[in-house]
């Protein structure tokens, strides 16, 4: 569907995209059939689809998996498009807000799913955290967002973008950006660059550590002032109330410099100093 159908479909029933909504509706078939050959292919898979839209993108993967289940918020566009999969009986069309889903309640018992969708940018951390919280029956997630954030996200230890959305994500998933995609693909055409980017879901984390919980504390207390030397945040009582002179003694015991800034500290650093606080 190229943007004159889409406007052609629009003006048949009366339909304006909503900005509250974050709606910006590919229409690059290229940049499609791209994400099709890049999604894994399974007919005996279930795809969960965030946002289906005008149908762009759900077509092309019930094509590729056993049974596609294609959320959508927005009442008006099922409406619209419901007619066009009356035929298809691997499509389940539903209505619901993503943050509100049950996506595991969508897979068969023991299965393992993928999930795709292109999603508004105000609600991508949300999202993300969501598919992190029901990752048990998810083996990848596809997302079509913010290229600003999801550079973010795969950032190393050492850079500037790097933060504790990346510990985060990295902690739970092995994340990778995919490609870009540019922002004449979509309409209304977003303000920001747009990439794919790639979820693959850790079913046990690859760090160990004692207190998950602790360890996250740590990295956002140590993140809410990146600009100055992460012992000075942990120190004002924050975290297990833990004065300067303890930290002092944790950062030695684990061999981290007391000089070091949050970006400087890897996941298995953080974690070191969750277990050394765990100690006692």
């Amino acid at each position: 569907m190229d943007m004159r159908e889409l406007k052609a479909i629009w003006k048949e029933h009366g339909f304006r995209p909503e900005k509250r909504l974050g709606q910006n509706f590919l229409i690059d078939k290229n940049v499609r059939d791209k994400i099709i050959n890049t999604l894994p292919a399974a007919k005996d898979k279930t795809l969960v689809e965030i946002g289906a839209g005008f149908g762009v993108m759900t077509f092309a993967l019930a094509e590729r998996c056993g049974k596609l289940v294609a959320i959508e918020k927005d009442r008006r566009i099922l409406e619209i498009i419901e007619p066009f999969f009356a035929g298809k009986e691997n499509v389940r069309l539903v209505h619901n807000d993503v943050l509100q889903a049950d996506i595991c309640g969508f897979a068969r018992p023991g299965e393992r799913i993928a999930v795709f969708g292109n999603i508004p940018y105000y609600i991508s951390t949300p999202i993300i955290e969501k598919m992190i919280d029901q990752k048990r029956c998810i083996d990848s997630v596809f997302l079509m967002m913010q290229e600003e954030l999801v550079d973010r996200i795969v950032s190393s230890p050492g850079t500037k973008r790097y933060g504790s959305v990346s510990c985060y994500v990295q902690y739970h998933t092995v994340p990778e950006k995919l490609f870009r995609i540019n922002k004449n693909s979509f309409y209304p055409r977003p303000r920001v660059g747009s990439c794919l980017l790639k979820l693959r879901m850790l079913q046990k984390p690859g760090i160990d550590v004692k207190d998950e919980k602790l360890m996250f504390d740590i990295i956002h207390k140590a993140f809410s002032q990146r600009r100055k030397k992460m012992i000075n945040p942990l120190s004002d009582g924050g975290v297990r109330s833990m004065d300067r002179g303890r930290w002092t003694e944790v950062f030695s015991e684990c061999g981290i410099d007391t000089s070091n800034r949050a970006e400087d500290l890897s996941l298995a650093d953080y974690a070191k100093l969750a277990d050394r606080v765990s100690a006692g």
